[in-house]
């Protein structure tokens, strides 16, 4: 299966309205997807943005509505595309998805954000099943079907290892699906579904944010693309000097912190390149991302012309010795005379090319 942009697993699963035999008991699992699925965009999805606007001074909250189902299904999508992938089992020289399979993750997709509604940001992966089991009140899954599906949902959150410590195999309904690697696409599809039409751009412009949000909705504006290349990762970042001089409030822990956004980026792509390293044990290795390529442009607001580009990688050869340094040790082109540029460093020479401007 080549999945082309407008394309997607759930485009590919519909299709199987008319060929039932993938399903348990040959019930219509398209039919219950698509119902669940108007339910969930008419219902759930909305109402999930309107809470996240009531807490968002937490910060972190950017788009969680349907537009996020949709990317991160396409992240999926695109995953699942270097595996050369066929839902008809008949095809045995291509990597197998059955469409029950689809059916349960596409479903935990829908679920995997919904935690939102009853919890913080923080316990929210965990709440998913709750509402899954109010929100089936008809009982048309099978209690299996929904413990699975928000075993895999939540697996989208935490650092204890979830989906570890989920099955490999399972046998739900008279099927046989792969909880771990279903999670695994799940979670991964989930960190990869950033982009700049997550922002609130509006708000930004007319600076009516929380500032604590400011930082997380610039990132977003500022990822321009995403693509995947074998078992590459690619992100290019467009970031504009005068938002490259300015600090930004971040809620930590122990309080709120000041921050630059270019240091928000650094951190952010190394969060994307060990979230990759952990869910590429649960996935075949066609679709494992082991690299993440990432390039900066630093361009005037003035003109729209770069004054610096910033470009490093990420790779599972420095696994396990990983720490956010690896950033600048491993990449020598994040250096300039002896100097990190980092946020100050870029900060800096701005504030000294427009003095020098100036006289």
């Amino acid at each position: 299966m080549d999945i082309e942009y407008n394309e997607s697993i759930e485009s590919e699963f519909l299709k199987f309205n008319d060929d039932l035999r993938g399903f348990p008991l040959d019930n219509n699992y398209v039919r219950i997807y698509e119902d669940f699925k108007d339910k969930f965009d008419k219902e759930v999805h909305p109402e999930i943005k309107t809470k996240i606007l009531e807490i968002e001074k937490e910060g972190y909250y950017n788009d969680h509505g349907v537009d996020h189902i949709r990317m991160v299904i396409q992240r999926v999508s695109w995953l699942l595309n270097n595996l050369n992938v066929s839902f008809v089992k008949e095809e045995s020289n291509k990597f197998y998805i059955s469409p029950y399979e689809l059916f349960i993750l596409l479903v935990a997709i829908q679920l995997h954000d919904t935690g939102h509604l009853i919890a913080s940001r923080k316990e929210h992966a965990r709440k998913g099943a709750e509402l899954l089991t109010k929100f089936d009140n008809g009982k048309i899954l099978s209690s299996g079907e929904r413990q699975t599906i928000s075993n895999i949902a939540k697996a989208h959150g935490g650092k204890d290892d979830p989906i570890g410590k989920l099955p490999i195999d399972d046998d739900i309904s008279h099927k046989t699906i792969r909880p771990q690697f279903l999670a695994a696409l799940l979670r991964l599809g989930d960190e990869l579904s950033e982009d700049q039409t997550r922002a609130s751009n509006f708000l930004l412009d007319i600076d009516e944010m929380v500032p604590t949000s400011i930082i997380y909705h610039l990132y977003s504006a500022s990822l321009q693309s995403v693509k995947i290349n074998g078992n590459e990762l690619k992100l290019k970042f467009y970031i504009s000097d005068e938002v490259l001089i300015k600090k930004y409030q971040v809620q930590t822990k122990d309080g709120i912190i000041e921050k630059f956004l270019l240091d928000e980026v650094y951190d952010r792509t190394f969060k994307t390149f060990t979230e990759s390293l952990y869910c590429s044990r649960f996935l075949p290795e066609k679709c494992r991302i082991n690299s993440v390529k990432v390039n900066i442009n630093l361009y005037s607001k003035s003109n729209d012309q770069n004054f610096k580009q910033l470009a490093y990688e990420l790779r599972d050869s420095i696994y396990p010795s990983i720490n956010k340094k690896i950033i600048f040790t491993n990449n020598e082109a994040l250096y300039e005379n002896g100097n990190k540029i980092d946020g100050d460093y870029v900060c800096n020479l701005i504030t000294k090319d427009k003095v020098n401007e100036s006289i």
